[in-house]
């Protein structure tokens, strides 16, 4: 009996520490990164210059640029910002940063298991396995390389899967019982923050649960009224977000924005047909490539490791899926295939293409995380989420110890003079094929960079 204690206990504190590794990722990731130029480029540095805050007007600003409520937040937020972490203000905003990825974890957690994780290994296990998933992919960057991105996208995963769980229980015939009145009360707001969070996702959402509903409306159980509560404050968010803000229009107006993300807008529809539906799909190959390769390759994986499934798909011994099966696979292929449809960037993974492989990784671990039972997949997930730590953390220790000399150095730069920075300098220290790193923090806009009231440019080449 004592014995059985004893590995119980043991167990739960190996399921908290593999809990822990992940979160001890992001802190490391969140106080010690460099502002990128572009985090330079949106405030972070200005209280170091001199700059008097003004939170309402670069909400505005923001708003005006884009429409989305994380944009606002992440605008108002970097001005706060020094460009290396110090004891301020800014380390409340850096711990709701970890709050946030970490309870995006949870979540994702939660909505595989089917219930809330416990301290079990295999529960903390995969906590982890979502964990490797999203930070060695090409999309795991946006959430941890600059805070600019860290801003927009950390607190919209965030709001998508906190939205969506409601749903997805009642979807899968699990509705949320207590307390009706009070989740009514709170899904409005909460959509409404969807609604406003970007432009494709909420829109997504929408569109997979009307045709969840068309064709499951003979089936359903009778609709509470947190489910529209939740839906009419996503559809005022987003009309606010689409149709008040100028930032829709900016895509086709301005030429670096046309370019990059390929918007293709309503009225193009009916304006010429012809040339926007062949963009449309030009985008579903482009985004395909980029969110269903890394997601087959999990899929298969996840046959390989899995009992039941590897009988069935090796075998050929196929049994009939089960309807609350059917209905995950429905809702959520039609949330990525919206998605895929999206505005693609040409430069750079599509950044609005998160929510989508994040679904997709949920999709697969709650088909098969019930029947792996590998010990061996158990340590090689371990093995990863460890070794990110360690390659993050070195990666940006030498860059954050680089750049500590040269803002001192700029520092220190007589007012009025110029300071020359070599690319070498620059940039930040990373493995191919492994993003593990962090952005620059002098970009070339065209025009010098100020730090600390100094003009930062470029060494000219030799």
């Amino acid at each position: 009996m004592k014995e059985s204690q004893k590995n119980t206990k043991c167990n739960k504190l190996i399921s908290l520490l593999f809990y822990l590794l992940p979160i001890i990722f992001f802190i490391i990731s969140y106080f010690l990164i460099t502002t990128s130029g572009e985090d330079i480029h949106q405030g972070a540095g200005n209280l170091s210059n001199g700059a008097t805050l003004a939170p309402l007007q670069d909400a505005s600003n923001a708003f005006n640029h884009s429409g989305r409520i994380t944009d606002m937040y992440a605008w108002v937020v970097i001005d706060l910002f020094d460009y290396q972490f110090s004891f301020g203000i800014d380390t409340i905003f850096r711990l709701f940063d970890v709050f946030l990825i970490s309870a995006s974890l949870y979540l994702s957690t939660y909505i595989v298991l089917g219930r809330r994780p416990k301290l079990l290994i295999r529960d903390s296990l995969t906590f982890c396995a979502i964990f490797v998933a999203i930070v060695f992919s090409m999309f795991g960057r946006r959430l941890y390389s600059e805070f600019s991105m860290i801003h927009n996208y950390v607190p919209l995963v965030f709001i998508t899967l906190l939205f969506s769980i409601p749903y997805l229980r009642f979807m899968l015939k699990n509705p949320i019982k207590n307390r009706p009145q009070l989740l009514t009360i709170i899904m409005l707001p909460l959509g409404f923050l969807f609604g406003m969070s970007t432009t494709i996702t909420p829109l997504a959402f929408l569109v997979a649960t009307i045709i969840y509903i068309i064709v499951k409306h003979k089936t359903l159980p009778k609709i509470p009224i947190w489910f529209y509560s939740g839906l009419v404050g996503l559809i005022i968010g987003f009309c606010i977000s689409f149709f008040l803000s100028s930032g829709m229009n900016s895509y086709t107006t301005n030429p670096i924005s046309a370019q990059t993300f390929d918007y293709v807008s309503i009225n193009d529809f009916f304006t010429n047909p012809f040339q926007a539906i062949p963009r449309l799909i030009f985008h579903l190959i482009y985004n395909s490539a980029l969110v269903l390769l890394p997601l087959i390759v999990l899929f298969i994986a996840a046959i390989v490791f899995s009992g039941k499934y590897r009988q069935i798909f090796i075998k050929h011994s196929f049994k009939p899926l089960s309807e609350n099966t059917r209905c995950l696979i429905l809702v959520f292929s039609l949330f990525i295939l919206i998605h895929l449809l999206a505005t693609i960037q040409i430069k750079s993974p599509p950044r609005i293409l998160i929510p989508a492989y994040l679904s997709g990784i949920i999709l697969i671990f709650k088909l098969f995380t019930p029947y792996i039972k590998s010990a061996l997949l158990g340590k090689a997930i371990i093995f990863f989420t460890i070794s990110a730590i360690v390659l993050h953390t070195t990666f940006l220790s030498i860059y954050h110890a680089r750049m500590a000399s040269v803002l001192t150095e700029i520092k220190n730069t007589p007012e009025g003079s110029t300071y020359c920075i070599e690319h070498s300098v620059n940039n930040a220290p990373r493995i191919p094929l492994i993003n593990l790193s962090q952005e620059f923090m002098v970009v070339d806009w065209g025009y010098p960079e100020p730090i600390y009231g100094k003009d930062v440019i470029f060494c000219p080449s030799d």
